[in-house]
This record gives structure tokens, sequence and C-alpha cells, in this order.
């Protein structure tokens, strides 16, 4: 039997953040090139589309493989998911239409769901109850330092080399982080008591809960968000005569901020008993920083920006904290954030679409200043609706 301290131990949850870091290093290397991608396809409108097209794989690829996680293990899982990520890193060179580009795009997507969110349940497989928050601070973080740093590494090989050699980069990330995964990495004995139980029972039970349903909302409307600036806020940026490397400076410096407040709040986090009050106080205040833009293009639009990137950032250490101890005791981690991973491809595939339609009829600022109004409203709404059933469930 496994002992107490290897059963939690806490380099275990760093090597999964290691993995998460230099796995999705390489996927923020497309985010200075977007706007290329829309001279490829010919049209700033197909650009949302492109960048959210991984989000689609993601909805069936992400709760099947997180499941299969649960029983054959995580590792296993990961290390398929790394081969596939590292061939498709090389494909982006030979891309050069909307077809080849927006299918790219589904096989990354296919990938990146074999392995961030199974990393992050291997993660909380030597999580010590009570510590959800701590963990899912060193995830998160890591995931947004890594995403931080592609950018700007990536404008900087694309500026200096060429576009072609950033990819040549990202594969080599990819092949780096499945030859660590497959030293380093010691999968615990998944297989539960609840194994036999029924796939669609499974699921029943996980869309039941009051818990992930208020997770699953907030946590939409923060990738609905994230998505839009992501994928828009480069051209915001290059229409106001900024340079690739300086895109991805700025894109970095929204990551990295972000970064480094969640490592610094896994402590923070875990000391509140209710920790979906602060996700939709975060999750509303990063929607109306976005409100300047409708004061146009100047240095306080772009820190706004950034600041708005930080405040959502504290949205994910909160939630999956919560969420992370339920599922822990019901013993379906793998598969609970599996479907809670439905929030982020639905997120990334309606926001950057939907905003891009709207850019089409009210040009990129003033659809960013919709999407604070759209966003504010509704969350306001949810949370009304979330405190009245929290009180019901109370009086129950």
């Amino acid at each position: 039997m496994q002992s107490d301290s290897h059963q939690y131990s806490l380099k275990h949850i760093f090597y999964s953040a290691f993995l998460i870091f230099t796995a999705i290093l390489g996927i923020g290397f497309i985010i200075p090139f977007l706007p290329d991608f829309s001279k490829r396809v010919g049209s700033e409108a197909f650009v949302g589309l492109i960048y959210s097209g991984f989000a689609f794989a993601r909805l069936f690829a992400v709760p099947l493989s997180s499941m299969i996680s649960d029983k054959i293990g995580r590792k296993p899982v990961i290390i398929v998911g790394l081969i596939i990520y590292s061939v498709t890193s090389f494909l982006y060179v030979i891309s050069h239409d909307l077809v080849s580009l927006f299918f790219v795009r589904l096989v990354h997507g296919l990938a990146s769901s074999m392995i961030l969110p199974v990393s992050f349940a291997y993660a909380l497989d030597y999580t010590k109850p009570g510590k959800e928050g701590f963990s899912a601070s060193i995830l998160g973080g890591s995931l947004l330092l890594g995403f931080g740093l592609g950018p700007v590494i990536g404008g900087f090989i694309g500026d200096q080399l060429g576009e072609n050699y950033a990819f040549y980069f990202m594969g080599s990330m990819g092949i780096f982080s499945l030859i660590y995964s497959s030293i380093f990495m010691v999968d615990r004995n998944v297989q539960t008591k609840k194994s036999q139980e029924k796939i669609i029972d499974m699921i029943k039970e996980i869309f039941s809960s009051r818990i992930f349903i208020t997770a699953f909302t907030i946590w939409f409307f923060i990738m609905f968000q994230r998505g839009v600036v992501i994928s828009y806020f480069p051209l915001f940026l290059e229409n106001s005569g900024f340079t690739k490397t300086s895109v991805g400076f700025f894109l970095t410096i929204y990551a990295i901020l972000s970064s480094l407040l969640q490592y610094a709040s896994g402590s923070f986090v875990d000391k509140f008993s209710n920790k979906f009050v602060p996700s939709f106080i975060f999750a509303i205040v990063s929607y109306c920083l976005l409100f300047p833009f409708y004061f146009g293009q100047n240095g306080f639009v772009i820190f706004s920006a950034i600041l708005s990137g930080v405040m959502s950032s504290m949205v994910y250490p909160f939630i999956m904290a919560e969420l992370g101890a339920e599922a822990k005791k019901k013993q379906k981690i793998g598969g609970t954030i599996g479907f809670l991973d439905w929030a982020f491809s639905l997120g990334n595939i309606l926001g950057p679409t939907s905003m891009g339609l709207v850019s089409k009829y009210t040009g990129i600022n003033l659809m960013f200043v919709v999407l604070c109004f759209f966003g504010f409203i509704s969350l306001a709404i949810i949370y009304a609706v979330y405190k009245r059933s929290e009180k019901n469930s109370i009086s129950y």
C-alpha cells in the first residue's frame, strides 16, 4: 500500500504543472500569427473561427479522454495526446487556406484534450483534501505562464527567422514534453469502486450537481471573454501599429501577471468556505474593465485589457478548488474535469465566432464594449439565480 506521503506527494503536482507549462507553451505560439492567418484566408472575420477550431474537437474528445483516464490511468492518455500534438505542430507550416487551417486546429484540439484536462486530473490524484485551491493555483499559474511566454517567443522567432521556424520550435516542445512525461510521470491506481458504473449514470450524476453547474457557467463566461480578447486583441494592437514582437510582449504581460497572481493565491483561495462568491466578483470586474475600448486606441485601453485578464484568471483557482473537492469525494475526477472543459470549448467557440460577426458591423473597439455589457448583465443575472438556489438549498 502507498504511504500517505507518497499518495499526496507534492512532486507529482509539480510534474503535472511542468507538463502543462511545456505543452501550453507551444499553443501560445500561434497567437502573434492570427493576423497572418486572416491574410491566408482573406478575411479578418474568420480569425475567430480559426482560433476556436480546436475547441470544436475538444467538445467531444475531452470528456471521453478524461473518463478513459479514470479507468486506464492518466499517463497513457497524456502520452498519446503528446504524440498527436507534436505531429500537428508541424502541419501549420503547410496549411495555407481556411479548410486546412481549420482541420489542423481540430486535430490540435484533439491532442490538447488528451493532455491538459488529464494532467489536471493527475495532479488532483495527488492533492491533499482541503488543499485543492493550492493545487489549482499552481496548475492554473503554470498554464498561463506557458501561454504567456509562448506568444512573445513565437512572435520573436517569427520576426527574426520566419513563421515556419516558430512552428518547428512548437513541435520540438511537444517532443520534449513527451520525453519528460514518459520518464517522470507515475500513475496512481485510478480504478475506483464505481468503475463499473454505466457512463450515462456517471454523466447524469455530474450534471445533477449544483456545484458543477455553477462552476460550469462561470467558467463558460470567462472563456467566452478570454477567447475574444486573445483572438482580437492582436488585431487591435496591429491596427495600432505594433509589431508581432510587441503583440507577443503585451500578450505575455497579460498572461504572466495572471500566472504570478495565481501562484500567490493558493493559500488565500483555500481560506474561503464558499469560493463561488469571489469567483463571480472577479468575473464581473473582468468584463467591466473592457469598457475603455470605447475610447479608442490609447495606452489606457491596453492597460485595462491586461488588468481584465488578471481579474479573469483569478476565477480559475476558486472554481477548481470548489469543484475538485466534490469530484474527489464522488471519485469522478477525470469525468468532472472533462465535462467542465465543455465550458472552455463552448466559450472559445461562441465567443470569438459571435463577436467576430459583431465586429463586422461595429468595428473591433465597439465589439469589446458590446462584450462588456453582455458579460456584465449575464453574470449579474446568473449570480442572482445562484444566490436564490443557495438559499433554497440551505432551507431544504
